[in-house]
């Protein structure tokens, strides 16, 4: 068939790890946490360090314990001080990481929480604890400890928590004697793994017997030996819900009919990761756990799939709830093929089941149906999932609200062990192919909410995709692909409110992609190849039918300029990212966005915003809350941009302590970072770029007035000489006016009259001169 369909397509990958929660997932949709009821979570320790000697406390426990006693007045005077090296407040001090050798006996004795973890402590002589008597929790792990004494923890009577974990502490009867733990009655939680390090032996047998008074512990941690026998003291310990070996150092092996026998009272078992053989696995190993409802069994990849199936099948009709199954197949063997008998394993109480890494390739026909009825969330990433007729029969799923299939992008090391057959019939009927000209039409789980299809390889142009509309599906990630074209449309998903296409090199979008999702209200694309499409497509309006639409990612795309108007029309938007852009400008008009709650510009060539964009954020503040992120961007601080300055740092828009926000100041080719909330930066700019006009005026003014004031005083000061000048100017002019007028009335300018001696001087020297005068 020439398109492989999209559900059941997954990637030939291997992985090492399980594949848990990540910012984008199911997370919303799926069950509380399984450890909800574990003693040994109940305290919520925050760690504190001596230098920090006031305002500390260990968070109280959520169990009904209460507080007896009362402060001493010489507590009261010491409890906020440090004793020693140790930092304590009104109820608590923590001594751990002081090489302290011994447990200090100088602290308050009214203190309900002791940290002495990360110590060189190696012994707990009796009576250690004696002034201490009001203890609910106390921490010893990571020290030298290597056995105990009877009375080590004489007077804890209150102690509800305690950790002996990473310590050397052997399981045989001289590391713990008898009577060792019988004054903590009111002990829920003991941890006392990884005390058998690698390099030990691991032929134990657990001395149960110094268990026999603590009738109300609830959770215990250890480590598992070959051959392990829980013995038969575990009875006493009627309020037991969860054993966990997986903590520590587990090498079990093998577990035969009577090794769980009496500890028939447990709810929760994890025994993941301690090294099962399946050919070392009674079929009834199990069949004690009568009270059993979650059972934990990944990563013991020499278990096989089919070797605790069969084990699991002999409990199928227990009140099993919780199955998680990770990574049990050998990461070389062949694929699985999951058939009926495998699927009729499966307890028929079963709501929620992780199968990830186990090779799974194909089902058998008619096996979905078989599944139990109530499954509701279905975990089987990182297998090998190929397109079968299996595929038509999902929709009988009917329960599942959430279908797992992702993968990771993991490359195995060459295997150091030739691969062995699995021992049963791996596809053992190949997947027909067919054709056909009937419209592919997909036919989801009528109930399921979440489908995630990360990292499995699919490779298409989105083109024109139909789902059966009877379904309910609210997210749909298909992140960590290749989708180069988002074609569309896509049909049938009525109720999709969230689509995560992030890391999948789409580099082109249809407007009639979203014209069938009008209820998405979450659109992702982050860490995509759209700088180009935007460039090109400047007009386009992409999300036009994405009419309620509240979150859209653009992060991360290259994008140098995008359009205007590119979320006209979406005017319920609130949260908008645009981070990791390579943008110089933000030129796209947010005025319809009066929702807008985040606007993430973080990481981009961003030197400030335009007049329009900061009045409409001005103008939604009014309303509620907005945040605009400009980290890490080169925010101009020049004259220029100061009025965009002086903006951010008063709008109530920002970080208050502008965290990781930069300045690039002018002449200068790299920003800085700012420590001081600007304020230097007002400073200097305050100098640089101050208003000097007003000075000028009066300056020229000033100026005018002296010079004024100059010139009348010379003028006073000469006024009878320049009265003077004015007249003898204004009467040689007059002279020389009536000079000229009268000379046009006569013929001759000259009449000489002289005696006649002096003829040859008038007539040979002053004619002729006077006539060659002009």
């Amino acid at each position: 068939m020439r398109i492989l369909l999209l559900i059941c397509m997954t990637s030939w990958i291997q992985v090492t790890l399980p594949l848990r929660v990540y910012d984008i997932d199911c997370i919303e949709y799926m069950p509380e946490s399984q450890d909800k009821d574990d003693a040994c979570d109940d305290f919520v320790v925050e760690a504190f360090t001596p230098d920090q000697a006031e305002g500390l406390n260990l968070k109280s426990i959520k169990s009904s314990f209460k507080y007896v006693g009362s402060v001493s007045h010489e507590d009261h005077d010491t409890f906020h001080n440090a004793h020693g090296q140790c930092t304590c407040d009104y109820r608590s001090c923590n001594c751990s990481k002081l090489n302290l050798k011994l447990v200090p006996n100088n602290l308050p004795r009214s203190i309900q929480k002791l940290r002495l973890d990360h110590n060189s402590i190696a012994v707990l002589p009796n009576c250690t604890f004696c002034s201490y008597s009001q203890l609910n929790y106390l921490d010893l792990s990571f020290n030298n400890l290597t056995h105990l004494q009877v009375g080590s923890f004489w007077g804890l009577e209150y102690l509800i928590w305690l950790n002996l974990g990473n310590n050397s502490l052997m399981y045989v009867k001289e590391t713990f004697p008898n009577g060792v733990f019988s004054d903590l009655v009111s002990l829920r939680c003991l941890k006392l793994h990884r005390n058998l390090h690698n390099h030990h032996q691991t032929d134990f047998q657990f001395p149960d017997e110094v268990l026999s008074n603590l009738t109300n512990l609830e959770s215990f941690y250890l480590d598992g030996f070959d051959s392990l026998v829980f013995g038969e003291h575990f009875k006493n310990l009627t309020k037991l819900k969860i054993l966990d070996l997986s903590r520590g150092h587990c090498n079990i092996k093998s577990l035969s009919k009577s090794s769980l026998s009496n500890i028939y009272q447990i709810s929760k078992l994890n025994l993941s990761s301690c090294n099962l053989q399946g050919d070392n696995l009674n079929n009834d190993v199990f069949k004690p756990l009568v009270n059993l409802k979650l059972l934990d069994i990944s990563f013991n990849t020499d278990l096989g799939v089919k070797s605790f199936m069969s084990a699991l099948k002999e409990i199928r009709n227990y009140n099993i709830t919780t199955l998680i199954m990770n990574f049990i197949e050998y990461l070389y063997s062949p694929s699985v093929h999951i058939n009926k008998d495998l699927v009729e394993s499966l307890p028929s109480s079963l709501i929620y089941l992780e199968a990830q890494g186990n090779n799974f390739e194909s089902i058998e026909t008619g096996a979905l149906e078989l599944l139990p009825p109530n499954l509701t969330y279905i975990i089987v990433g990182a297998n090998r999932f190929l397109y079968g007729e299996y595929f038509n029969e999902i929709y009988t799923l009917r329960s599942v609200k959430v279908l797992n299939l992702n993968g990771v992008v993991f490359i195995p090391n060459i295997p150091k062990y030739v691969a062995q057959p699995a021992g049963y019939t791996q596809c053992s009927s190949p997947q027909k192919t067919f054709t056909s000209s009937r419209p592919l039409i997909i036919t989801l789980p009528p109930n399921l909410l979440c489908l995630d299809l990360r990292f499995t390889g699919l490779r298409y142009v989105l083109t024109e995709l139909t789902v059966n509309a009877s379904n309910s599906l609210e997210s749909l990630i298909i992140c960590d692909n290749y989708f180069p074209s988002l074609n569309g449309p896509i049909k049938g998903l009525p109720k999709l409110l969230k689509l995560y296409i992030s890391d999948s090199n789409v580099k082109d979008i249809r407007p009639q992609m979203f014209k069938h999702l009008r209820s998405l209200q979450e659109l992702r694309l982050r860490n995509d190849l759209l700088n180009f499409f935007f460039e090109q497509n400047f007009a386009l309006k992409v999300f036009i039918y994405l009419k309620n639409l509240r979150i859209i990612d653009l992060s991360n795309n290259g994008l140098t300029i995008i359009q205007k108007n590119i979320f006209d029309g979406l005017n319920l938007l609130e949260e908008i990212d645009m981070s990791r852009n390579d943008m110089w400008a933000f030129n796209v008009s947010i005025l319809n966005l009066f929702n807008l709650r985040i606007l993430n510009l973080s990481h981009t060539q961003l030197s400030s915003l335009p007049l329009e964009t900061r009045q409409h954020i001005n103008l939604v503040l009014t309303n509620h809350s907005v945040f605009v992120d400009l980290s890490f961007t080169p925010i101009h601080c020049d004259c220029t941009n100061i009025d965009f300055l002086k903006w951010m740092t008063s709008s109530g828009a920002f970080d208050a302590n502008f965290t990781n926000y930069m300045c690039r100041y002018e002449n200068s080719s790299s920003a800085v970072p700012v420590k001081d909330a600007y304020l230097q930066t007002f400073q200097y700019l305050d100098r640089k770029c101050a208003d000097h006009s007003i000075l000028f005026l009066v300056v020229i003014a000033a100026t005018f007035f002296m010079v004024t004031c100059v010139i009348v005083a010379l003028l006073y000061r000469f006024r009878w000489r320049l009265r003077y000048l004015y007249y003898a100017a204004y009467l040689m002019m007059k002279g020389q006016a009536k000079n000229a007028a009268n000379s046009e009335q006569f013929h001759y300018d000259v009449f000489i009259a002289y005696a006649y001696q002096d003829d040859d001087f008038i007539l040979k020297s002053l004619v002729p001169e006077v006539k060659n005068t002009p």
